[in-house]
């Protein structure tokens, strides 16, 4: 008998094969259609923070390359300084308490600070693009930084961030809202106060207030009115980044006529405001630019004039370098128009408002007139347009020296005059001979007048040459200025440091400055340490860990800057390990610091002399005791 094959479950067992097949190819070529579409979400470039805004931006901070600036800081003396074990270890108690005074715990937010250092990769920026005080005060914020790859992590991030905004403000609105195409969400913990942020591409954005945040998104989808003008279009912003310096990491833009249509008015009716808003209105625009380079920071700042109102200033010629030495820790100089700078000045203190400052200014006026003396034409026409500020630290001194010196014309009819009108401001600001008489002795040929007002740091003196006027802190670096200018000795331009510095500079500069950070550190730093182990440690601060003097001033490397003024712009160039910003920060707050620190030794020692104006013209300020004084110079009278 023959057996005939079952056709029909051979059919039931393949079908359910072919099926799994094709499951399995559609879900691989739908996973791989997600992630090619994924890839080019991810993958499509941030717009640049400049399209976003409008060109009446007030206002506008900028990283462009946020990694790569990092990358470049951490290759500067002022990071090196800062991974220095010394300086950690010492900073470790200030940054705990400061992290406990914030309610933050220093772990936490060394972990949080990462997690932005490594999501953020692009560009950067901050900007404020309007104000409206009317009927309430609104401000056009926009934050926005660059994600690349990373913008899962930052959309995981930005959810825990919501979750704890609920926790934290449970009658707070959260929504998730759309406009033009683009999603974004809206936090308002506070009623008035409505936080958004949506990404564009790559580019996270945050805005303060929902109108902004639409304004920014109408940028992105390209949906602006036809006269609208974004800031990357701006003829006056283009002019700002042809003028940063080269490849910079950070940049600072600041929009003055705009900033003047808000503020302008107040101070066009302030009596003591209205000559700065003059000068202000000459100004477009101004900017500071930063880049990481040779182990510094290089800053450049630039003012945008209009029309054809702003006087360029004149270059210097840099005689004043005469009377430095190869070891002049401190010089800088530039042209200046005394005069006019006078006139500016007496207005500025007339008008300031403070009754003893308006007193002195009127009590040397007064004093100018009772002597016949027309200070401009007698004096200040005479003086300049060179002024220089030189300063030194002499090895084992309680201080530095400084002095101010000037070019000078017609030295023998100036000094006369000169005379004159110093004994006026030494009567309006401190007193008559009787209280404060000029000491007068000779160097080099020539009358130094000497007045002691303190106990032995500083002596104002003063004098002539045939070239200069020398105002000295003591009659010491007096006489030795006008030594090396008589003898021409050897000065700071036979110093190879002070030469190699300088190169980076332009040569037509209307001023010039150099400070050799290491020397002037060195004797600074040593005095802090030895008043700070007097006082000793504190919640704050362990004096104990103070680094060492050598760990720091090893990363120092003297500052040097330049000025270029020109008829419708002016480019200022500095190079330090520090950068101008944080150098000023640190300065002022140090400065602060000492004070407020030393403020008790410094009244006891008699060194601490507060200065005030008379309060009339008729009451002279009270004379020191005699024994408080400053001593007679030791050093002898002619070379």
């Amino acid at each position: 008998m023959r057996l005939a094959s079952p056709p029909a479950p051979l059919r039931l067992q393949a079908a359910p094969k072919n099926m799994k097949k094709a499951i399995v190819a559609f879900l691989l070529l739908t996973a791989l259609i997600t992630g090619v579409l994924l890839y080019l979400a991810l993958s499509k470039p941030a717009p640049k923070a400049d399209s976003l805004l409008p060109e009446s931006t007030l206002v506008f901070l900028d990283i462009p390359d946020f990694s790569k600036s990092r990358a470049d800081f951490a290759n500067t003396d002022l990071y090196a300084l800062w991974r220095e074990p010394e300086v950690q270890a010492f900073l470790e108690q200030p940054l705990s308490v400061l992290c406990e005074a914030y309610g933050a715990n220093a772990p936490d937010t060394a972990n949080i600070g990462n997690f932005l250092l490594n999501t953020v990769q692009g560009e950067v920026f901050l900007a404020l693009t309007h104000v409206t005080m009317f009927p309430t005060l609104n401000l056009g914020l926009v934050l926005g930084a660059d994600v690349h790859h990373k913008r899962i992590e930052a959309l995981a991030a930005l959810h825990q961030l919501e979750k704890r905004l609920k926790q934290t403000y449970p009658d707070g609105s959260f929504q998730d809202k759309k406009y033009l195409g683009v999603r974004y969400t809206v936090w308002e913990t506070e009623p008035g106060f409505p936080v958004c942020h949506a990404f564009f591409n790559s580019l996270v954005v945050f805005t303060l207030g929902e109108d902004t945040m639409r304004d920014a998104i109408t940028c992105f989808a390209g949906q602006v009115p036809p006269d609208f003008k974004r800031l990357t279009d701006s003829a006056k912003f283009q002019n700002i980044e042809r003028h940063a310096s080269r490849d910079h990491g950070f940049l600072a833009y600041l929009n003055v006529e705009e900033a003047l249509n808000l503020i302008g008015p107040l101070m066009a009716l302030a009596p003591q405001t209205g000559n700065m808003y003059q000068s202000l209105q000459q100004i477009q625009a101004s900017a500071v630019s930063m880049t990481f380079v040779d182990r510094g920071v290089e800053d450049v700042g630039f003012l945008a004039y209009s029309g054809s109102q702003h006087k360029p200033t004149p270059p210097t010629q840099r005689k004043t370098l005469a009377v430095t030495a190869p070891d002049t820790l401190f010089y800088s100089v530039g042209s200046v128009d005394l005069p006019t700078l006078y006139e500016e000045g007496m207005g500025l203190l007339s008008q300031s408002g403070s009754p003893p400052l308006m007193t002195a200014a009127g009590d040397f006026q007064l004093a100018l007139r009772n002597r016949g003396i027309h200070i401009r034409e007698d004096v200040l026409k005479k003086v300049g347009p060179e002024l220089a500020i030189v300063a030194n630290w002499r090895p084992g001194a309680r201080a530095p020296d400084a002095a101010v010196v000037a070019e000078i014309t017609d030295a023998d009819n100036l000094r006369p005059a000169l005379d004159n009108a110093m004994n006026a401001l030494k009567a309006s600001v401190a007193g008559n001979d009787e209280q404060y008489p000029w000491d007068e002795t000779e160097s080099s040929g020539q009358k130094l007048r000497t007045v002691r007002v303190g106990a032995g740091l500083f002596a104002p003196t003063y004098t002539t040459t045939g070239q200069f006027f020398i105002l000295a802190s003591t009659p010491d670096y007096a006489r030795e200025l006008l030594g090396q200018a008589k003898d021409s000795k050897p000065t700071l331009t036979a110093s190879t440091t002070y030469q190699q510095s300088m190169k980076r500079l332009s040569t037509n500069g209307s001023s010039y400055g150099y400070a050799d950070l290491r020397g002037i550190f060195e004797p600074l730093y040593s005095m802090a340490r030895r008043g700070a182990s007097q006082i000793g440690s504190n919640a704050f601060f362990d004096t104990g860990k103070l680094p060492r003097t050598e760990t720091i001033s090893r990363h120092l490397f003297p500052y040097v800057s330049t000025t270029v003024s020109e008829p419708q712009q002016v480019t200022s160039t500095s190079f330090s390990p520090f950068g101008k910003s944080f150098g000023l920060i640190a300065g002022v707050g140090s400065a602060f610091w000492v004070v407020d620190t030393f403020r008790p030794e410094l009244a006891a020692t008699g060194n601490y002399v507060p200065i005030a104006a008379k309060k009339s013209s008729s009451r002279a300020v009270p004379s020191m005791p005699r024994e408080n004084q400053t001593a007679a110079s030791q050093t002898p009278a002619t070379p």
